[in-house]
């Protein structure tokens, strides 16, 4: 199955990083580091899909439902049930949290590194936008450039809005073009398929850096902090199957199945857009 593929990868990468790590040979780290573009190629790959698919699926999903008042039901439902799964979830891992990394020790030059890291990734934020901004942000003034610039929440918003008036053109007007974007989503998921038949190639060339970067003085913090991590996610993951099982009236059987693929990639590539498709 392609779930145990990618962890059999993953553990592969980890492996071969934190040996070419121990060895101490500039080659080995050279080698394991070397390998990380084809990680980046195949995360740009999965990544590229994520747009045209949700537009495509929110358009079809909202403009080719028959009834309104249905979908109207439907849209309140799901939004009340993701605020209070969010802050449920948020809870439940403010408890978890502190007690998972109680005694969670990072050697110095392991933490220099994390915060080398991270500021690179934050040298091009030059503030945190307040919560008016980020109201007023949700109405994009381009939906082209939220989309270029992976601005989910007004692309979706936006999308929604032209979905919704889409359905408002009469029948003949309205098919041509949700026929069009039920096509572009079939496209892309077959696409998607694509990309992941090779899922296994990615989440190594994404491991093994990451180990070997890190080195093995890293190894008991890095377990701890994998550990902590995945057992808060593990805690609120199980706590949802009840909800699908109970509230969704799907077998608890199914749904596991089905959502297994899309938690190991979300797991191995450490992306909620990777996964998201």
């Amino acid at each position: 199955p392609m779930t145990v593929r990618v962890l059999l990868a993953l553990a592969g990468g980890l492996a071969l990083g934190t040996l070419a790590a121990a060895s101490g040979s500039a080659t080995l780290v050279h080698l394991a580091t070397g390998i990380e573009p084809v990680g980046t190629l195949w995360i740009n790959a999965i990544r590229m899909t994520v747009i045209p698919l949700v537009v495509a699926l929110i358009v079809t999903g909202v403009a080719g439902q028959a009834g309104a008042h249905r979908l109207g039901r439907l849209g309140v439902a799901a939004f009340a049930a993701f605020v209070v799964l969010l802050l449920a979830s948020g809870v439940l891992s403010a408890v978890l949290g502190p007690l998972f990394l109680t005694g969670l020790t990072v050697p110095p030059d392991v933490a220099a590194n994390l915060r080398a890291g991270a500021g690179q990734t934050m040298s091009g934020v030059t503030h945190v936008p307040s919560l008016v901004q980020r109201l007023v942000g949700v109405i994009p003034a381009n939906p082209v450039k939220a989309a270029a610039d992976g601005a989910m929440l007004p692309l979706v918003v936006f999308t929604l809005v032209f979905a919704l008036a889409l359905r408002a053109l009469q029948t003949g007007r309205r098919e041509p073009l949700v026929n069009l974007f039920q096509a572009v989503a079939d496209a892309m998921l077959v696409l998607v398929r694509w990309v992941l038949a090779v899922a296994p190639v990615g989440i190594f060339a994404l491991a093994a850096p990451l180990a070997a970067r890190m080195g093995t003085g890293a190894t008991t913090a890095l377990l701890q902090y994998v550990a902590a991590l995945a057992g808060t996610m593990i805690v609120c993951i199980a706590a949802l199957y009840p909800v699908a099982t109970l509230v969704g009236k799907v077998a608890l059987r199914r749904f596991a199945l089905a959502t297994a693929p899309a938690q190991a990639v979300a797991f191995s590539s450490r992306s909620s857009l990777a996964a998201l498709p």
